[in-house]
């Protein structure tokens, strides 16, 4: 299966397979689909579950600056990213991450917290307006937990004011998901239910944007402020994504469910874990990607939200690197 957008192509499903034909990508799948494309009218290419590559278009992606990825069946199968081998893996700016204050450190990471919180607050409004639901205690209780932030001088208190946050909000969702979903709250390892599949899948995808983004600015994802990096964690990548799980992936999770586009035997459980078949999986990226592609007013501008992702990418390295104020990502 292939899905084709601007910016993004997926290549999933046992048998598919992108061989290099030229100058050019030629993508056949398991039902006997081809495509052709060039590499110039993308930014990324996601090799998910069976599909596989060569090694000619592995080249060709990576003497284009297109972004590599591959990720497994599983939600939170993300597993690998090609860069190129001339990238400067010891920079300036990574040094400058490692050696940044812990004053300085935390004031960025209250300001991507605050952000967490505000887009949480405004997705449960919006999900209210249309909705016979009373989210005025949740929305009441997160409000205050920011306005808590000032006072947390550690970047241990910060992530546990987060975690109360977050329980309270998807408290908050499991009101108005139906009961057929099984959704009790947020299990990410592994995930055992519907929706937090849905969820876990969607971050992954948000996470792979949000890498790439930092990457292309400059920043070492590995290297956190908000987040502690351990076995290999991108914590920077985290961080970033802290802006962005509402206003992109959360809300075309709601959407999904609300409109009845996905049900609960559209997914799969095995061994205690719960898993998107491989037809939903098609059309949730497409709409995750439809949602990248989304318009947002912007610093008066209109853009697509992953523009907006590269563009708070660039903020927070030049918040790093120059000491310049940094200004998260509110929803409005």
């Amino acid at each position: 299966m292939i899905e084709r957008r601007l910016r993004n192509i997926v290549v999933s499903g046992f048998g598919s397979k992108v061989f290099r034909e030229n100058e050019l990508m030629k993508i056949l799948t398991e039902d006997g689909e081809q495509i052709k494309v060039s590499p110039r009218e993308v930014e990324q290419v996601i090799i998910a579950g069976a599909a596989s590559v060569t090694s000619g278009v592995v080249r060709l992606l990576l003497e284009n600056n297109v972004d590599l990825v591959f990720v497994g069946h599983r939600p939170t199968n993300f597993f690998a990213r090609v860069v190129r081998s001339d990238y400067n893996m010891i920079t300036e700016l990574w040094r400058k991450q490692i050696l940044l204050s812990e004053g300085r450190r935390l004031q960025i990471a209250k300001e991507l917290m605050d952000c967490a919180l505000y887009n949480k607050v405004r997705l449960l409004q919006s999900l209210a307006k249309n909705r016979d639901v009373d989210f005025d205690k949740e929305i009441a209780y997160i409000t205050s937990r920011r306005k808590n932030l000032p006072e947390i001088n550690a970047n241990e208190r910060l992530m546990g004011l987060e975690g109360d946050a977050t329980k309270t909000y998807f408290g908050a969702l499991r009101k108005i998901i139906p009961k057929e979903f099984g959704f009790v709250k947020r299990e990410r390892h592994p995930p055992r239910d519907p929706m937090n599949s849905m969820l876990s899948y969607g971050y992954t995808v948000l996470k792979s944007r949000v890498e790439y983004g930092l990457l292309r600015s400059g920043l070492n994802p590995y290297e956190g402020i908000l987040h502690v990096a351990y076995r290999n964690r991108p914590a920077l990548s985290f961080d970033l994504m802290e802006e962005f799980r509402q206003p992109i992936v959360d809300r075309v999770v709601m959407t999904q469910i609300s409109q009845k586009q996905v049900h609960a035997e559209d997914f799969d459980r095995k061994e205690e874990m719960c898993y998107l078949c491989e037809g939903i999986k098609k059309k949730f990226l497409e709409a995750l990607y439809h949602r990248f592609d989304d318009a947002y007013t912007y610093r008066g501008e209109r853009l697509p939200f992953l523009d907006i992702i590269f563009e708070q990418a660039k903020l927070l390295a030049r918040a790093i690197g120059n000491e310049e104020q940094f200004e998260g990502f509110r929803y409005r």
